[in-house]
């Protein structure tokens, strides 16, 4: 992931009330996807990384497309190797190299008689899609109980986030489903799985767009001073160097909300946009990749009518071009954790579905060095 300097800290303010940014909220008119700023305080990094082990498998690739290749093929091969035996039921979300990957691997494994009666479960049509053309045989998640639709049993969860991190206490937490072609996420039913499955692992080569050089940059890092008795120049210090390479997990959270019609929509919108004031901008999808907040002249609806989608941006409007906080998500003008972006989301009745997953059961990472030798890495587990 991309580096950054920190800049220098400042005493943290006391948090502002709900009560405050609700006042502020009601002082003018105001749609959703607007931007508002606040000035920031940051917060001081956190603990050290966790151990991580180094899965034996790795070769050696030449720069470009098939370096990925060869990466994500050493991630579906430890994968495959800690997590599937005959008769496993495996998860599958979207597409992706690593997702291919592992389609891939499992086919070649029942064809040698290494694996038999392994069945792909995908939660929506790509990952169906990836599936087929591998040549693994599939059930359906879904499947009906008495007239009533119910997720079926899924031994492993094969996942390839949009981007990643691993926070001080160990637990890997990401985000997925930003990406909007060939088709939107089905993000309902990608929660509905995450519940059901037993084991989630996330698979990765790429983490915010950016090839995974260094698995250790994923680790959020503190320095071992007492934030209650540091001084000033001591924690600028410490957080430059505990910091460097990290980059907190942030940027576009995509929301399934409900859609009964467009003027219940924008008061959901609207509740939405006043939780995170300040800290979050929210854009409705649209047919259009570039379309602008309220989704463009064809904002996007599911195809059972029933949700639309939304990025919640967490970015700096006067950053520009407007760009990611430095703290990554950010509630209340301070650092937040996934955690406590998911938890705010639950209280509003009009979000069925988020994009982030929070402590994964483990993580199988693709590291590039830049000589181009491979390696897959497992953290957590």
């Amino acid at each position: 992931m991309a580096s950054f300097a920190m800049r220098a800290v400042v005493p943290v303010r006391s948090a502002r009330s709900r009560v405050a940014r609700r006042s502020r909220a009601d002082a003018g008119p105001k749609r959703f996807g607007t931007a508002f700023a606040f000035a920031r305080d940051r917060p001081g990094a956190g603990p050290a990384p966790a151990r991580t082990a180094v899965v034996p498998k790795a070769a050696e690739a030449p720069d470009g497309p098939s370096t990925d290749s060869a990466a994500a093929e050493a991630v579906a091969a430890a994968f495959v190797d800690a997590h599937v035996t005959s008769g496993t039921r495996v998860g599958v979300l979207r597409s992706g190299s690593c997702v291919s990957a592992v389609m891939a691997e499992i086919h070649d494994r029942v064809a040698d008689g290494r694996l038999r009666d392994v069945v792909a479960v995908p939660a929506d049509a790509l990952a169906a899609k990836e599936a087929a053309v591998a040549g693994v045989p599939v059930s359906p998640f879904l499947v009906n109980d008495d007239g009533a639709l119910v997720p079926s049993a899924v031994d492993v969860l094969a996942m390839q986030p949009d981007e990643l991190v691993v926070n001080a206490d160990g637990g890997v937490d990401a985000v997925f489903g930003r990406a909007q072609r060939p088709t939107q996420p089905d993000l309902i039913a990608a929660r509905l799985m995450l519940d059901a499955a037993r084991v989630v692992a996330l698979l990765a080569t790429r983490s915010d767009g950016k090839p995974i050089q260094d698995h250790t940059a994923l680790f959020e890092k503190v320095d071992d001073a007492d934030p209650e008795t540091e001084t000033e120049t001591e924690t600028n210090d410490a957080d430059d160097d505990a910091r460097v390479g990290f980059s907190p997990l942030g940027g576009a959270v995509p929301l399934a909300m409900r859609f009964a019609d467009k003027a219940a929509f924008e008061e959901d919108a609207e509740e939405l946009d006043d939780l995170f004031l300040g800290d979050a901008e929210v854009w409705r999808r649209g047919a259009e990749l570039d379309a602008n907040p309220r989704g463009g002249k064809n904002p996007y609806v599911s195809p059972d009518g029933r949700h639309t989608i939304v990025d919640l941006k967490f970015n700096d409007p006067l950053a520009k071009p407007p760009s990611r906080w430095r703290d990554g998500f950010v509630l209340l003008g301070e650092r937040a954790s996934a955690a406590k972006i998911a938890a705010e989301l639950a209280t509003l009745d009009g979000v069925l579905a988020h994009g982030l997953v929070l402590g994964a059961s483990v993580a199988y990472v693709g590291e590039t060095s830049a000589d181009g030798a491979v390696a897959a890495r497992q953290i957590g587990g």
